[in-house]
């Protein structure tokens, strides 16, 4: 049997962290995956690797082995992907286009969400149980220096962008399309194809998200 307050607790958390996020003007929460995926995500949402294997035919997956054991998880970034990953996925497969999907802020409080300080497979966060990934003062900890590097302002992260560009998201269960907002392609020529094959979402072309953060070199 839950406890008798657990409801409220849980909406407190959420009101916490709706607030933490607010107060850094985070707008987008990024996932990055191939072209050929964006149609059934959009008519679906984003479906957690645990489910989509059980299916006659699962789609292409970013890694064969998800290191950080957490199938049941989407992993996404704030404000700017994870360019050392999404760079070598890229030099993996040539053939393939990739789009960088946007969703909602939103997730970050109304989902069940873990936040990892660095890639969520390394050592430094898998030792770390899930359950102490989640709540505001995690989420915080994005965002705090680091000893070995220069400061936050010397490296020029905005409020919203968390310290460690690696830094991840793990959204446990479903995320239904309403929290998509669209994607971001890397032509014209897709962002056209997009809109005209997709209501109700927005695409843009915007190299940007597909090159490293400007303080790069220190990582």
């Amino acid at each position: 049997m839950a406890p008798p307050n657990s409801n409220l607790g849980s909406a407190q958390r959420r009101r916490r962290l709706k607030k933490a996020v607010q107060s850094r003007d985070i707008k987008n929460v990024w996932h990055f995956t191939r072209l050929s995926n964006l149609e059934s995500i959009l008519n679906e949402g984003l479906i957690p690797r645990s489910e989509l294997e059980q299916r006659e035919n699962p789609p292409a997956f970013n890694n064969e082995y998800r290191l950080d054991m957490q199938r049941d998880a989407i992993s996404c970034s704030i404000e700017h992907p994870n360019y050392k990953m999404f760079y070598g996925l890229r030099q993996q497969y040539p053939e393939e286009k990739w789009v960088v999907l946007a969703l909602k802020s939103d997730v970050l409080w109304e989902k069940d969400c873990a936040f990892c300080v660095e890639n969520a497979a390394s050592n430094n966060v898998t030792c770390i149980p899930i359950e102490s990934r989640k709540g505001v003062d995690t989420f915080n900890r994005l965002f705090d220096e680091i000893g070995s590097k220069p400061s936050r302002k010397e490296l020029g992260i905005p409020d919203a962008c968390p310290t460690n560009p690696q830094a991840e998201i793990l959204i446990f269960g479903p995320v239904e399309p309403k929290y998509i907002i669209g994607a971001v392609c890397q032509s014209k020529a897709v962002e056209k194809e997009l809109k005209s094959a997709f209501d109700g979402f927005e695409f843009l072309y915007h190299d940007g998200l597909f090159s490293a953060r400007k303080d790069y070199r220190h990582w």
